[in-house]
């Protein structure tokens, strides 16, 4: 690959070099007069651009400014930056570190896989490549200095190498296996607050102020010893639960408990979510603040986090899975929950999403009836989430209620763009919840 790029730059050639894996991902690099410009694709793109972002604009809110470009435009991240440059929000240095920065952790995510590809057995995965002439942003933001950001991939490369993680890439999800074997390692509640199985290692190296070669040589150990894995995929952390006559809590609050998993019962942490009580059925089998506020506990919730105890069997047999099941995707927990109180008294089943860039995932997961789906919500908006419901098989006939704080016809109409059913507005009422349901579902 470093031969290809040399050759572009000696032609000085202005246009896209697309690198392309049979069975895996497809990057590209924008090139104008032989100098590196631009990238995109690859694995996590999204979360790669808002961690950068996030990083190097810490001051801004990154949600706000993806609204600066309509999602539609050419080269939307890059006319974003254009936008953040224009209004001086960005210096230059920092707009050429951005990139920078994107295009060696582009690069560097090429060298793992050609390397990996060549060293295997199936020499068919390797990289083809194809090359457009001309087509690049229609303006330039920064020359990045192109032998200088391919030393910076390759050396991280070769120290990634070196350090034995070659077999894996820092693409991956942290994922916790077994919470029991990180009782007395001496990171075991940073491990537990940061691991919630949506973060990847580079994502939980920036939240840690950490390298992800650094992380990645202090998890090893933990990996060998099965106490967490690495995931292609993400994963909401599950930890299990020992059932007792007796309060719950005094499970958790036992360092000695062995913390086997129930088939019924099972604490799950998922990110970024506000505190919120469980749901009442829940209640009467398990008190979860008990556990929560016990200084004792040996797993202790970070401040984001929300705990759920799943209902026990008796409580599960009693659900009429005949019944349409409404998904809510939004950010606030008091959004979910009072939807959860208007329609399950109703007879539907009920499913609350409140992180947002796993909300496909767990819709396909979940395959909803009717989905309830916010605008505004940190990491992806409902525009995209909305736009990428209707590229989705299984869910492109399912009716999107966009619910909104607004009420504004641009609002209105970029959300049928995308592919919005309906509108409700915010704050939710039952008797308007329940009519837009009843238009379009019967239980």
């Amino acid at each position: 690959m470093n031969q290809l790029i040399e050759q572009l730059q000696t032609k000085l050639f202005t246009g896209k070099l697309n690198l392309e894996a049979r069975d895996g991902p497809t990057w590209t690099l924008y090139f104008r007069l032989g100098r590196l410009i631009w990238q995109a694709g690859g694995s996590n793109a999204d979360e790669r651009w808002r961690r950068y972002l996030s990083q190097y604009c810490s001051n801004l809110d990154v949600t706000q400014l993806e609204w600066l470009v309509p999602p539609q435009e050419n080269y939307r991240e890059y006319c974003i930056l254009a936008k953040l440059r224009e209004q001086k929000l960005i210096e230059q240095q920092q707009l050429v570190s951005l990139i920078t920065s994107l295009i060696a952790e582009v690069l560097f995510d090429i060298m793992q896989y050609i390397e990996a590809k060549t060293s295997g057995e199936n020499s068919a995965g390797q990289l083809s490549h194809t090359v457009v002439v001309g087509e690049v942003p229609g303006f330039l933001l920064a020359i990045i200095p192109t032998e200088e950001v391919l030393k910076q991939a390759t050396q991280a490369w070769q120290e990634w190498r070196g350090a034995g993680l070659a077999s894996y890439s820092p693409n991956l999800f942290v994922v916790i296996q077994q919470v029991e074997l990180l009782q007395g390692h001496t990171s075991s509640k940073q491990i537990i607050s940061l691991v919630d199985g949506t973060k990847t290692l580079r994502g939980i190296g920036q939240k840690s102020g950490r390298d992800a070669l650094v992380l990645a040589r202090l998890l090893m150990p933990l990996v060998k010893a099965g106490a967490i894995a690495f995931s292609p995929t993400p994963s909401f952390r599950k930890v299990g639960m020992v059932k007792e006559t007796g309060n719950p809590s005094s499970t958790i609050n036992n360092s000695n408990s062995s913390l086997k998993t129930e088939e019924n019962t099972f604490i799950q942490v998922a990110p970024n979510f506000k505190k919120v009580p469980s749901p009442a059925i829940s209640k009467e089998i398990v008190s979860p603040s008990s556990a929560i506020n016990n200084s004792s506990s040996s797993l202790k919730t970070e401040e984001n986090t929300v705990i759920q105890v799943a209902p026990p069997a008796a409580s599960k047999a009693i659900i009429d899975v005949s019944r349409p099941l409404v998904a809510c995707v939004d950010d606030s927990p008091t959004i979910c929950r009072s939807l959860e109180e208007i329609l399950t008294h109703q007879g539907y089943r009920f499913v609350g999403i409140q992180e947002s860039l796993i909300a496909i995932l767990q819709l396909i997961k979940s395959k909803p009836d009717f989905i309830f789906l916010d605008l505004l919500m940190p990491k992806v908006n409902g525009y995209e989430i909305c736009s990428q419901i209707r590229k989705t098989p299984v869910l492109k006939d399912v009716p999107v209620v966009i619910l909104t704080g607004k009420d504004g016809i641009v609002d209105r109409m970029r959300a049928k763009l995308v592919g919005a059913t309906d509108f409700l507005g915010k704050p939710v009422e039952a008797e308007k919840v329940l009519s837009v349901v009843h238009k379009y579902l019967t239980v």
